[in-house]
């Protein structure tokens, strides 16, 4: 189970997804670097697919994307950590 759920995730067209936590809280994550990698996520640089395919799943325990290669997802306690760096390393 995650420890933290997301409420809401809205995708920007510059491939940075803002969240709304459970806990009324809000951050941004920004998966250029990934998709600028490919391999899997490679299919996220289509706009049609980034802005569109982005759903919350599991009663906010992952983000996920629909893709023609499958389904691409990632944890919201993951993606806490990613967005609260400074917050945590306090």
């Amino acid at each position: 189970m995650a420890r933290h759920a997301i409420r809401r995730a809205t995708p920007q067209p510059d491939f940075i997804v803002a969240i709304e936590w459970a806990d009324g809280s809000s951050s941004k994550v920004d998966f250029r670097a990934e998709i600028a990698r490919g391999r899997a996520l490679a299919s996220l640089r289509q706009p049609a697919i980034f802005l569109h395919r982005l759903f919350v799943q599991s009663a906010g325990e992952s983000l996920a994307w629909e893709t023609p290669a499958g389904l691409v997802d990632f944890h919201a306690d993951e993606l806490w950590l990613r967005s609260h760096k400074s917050v945590a390393a306090e």
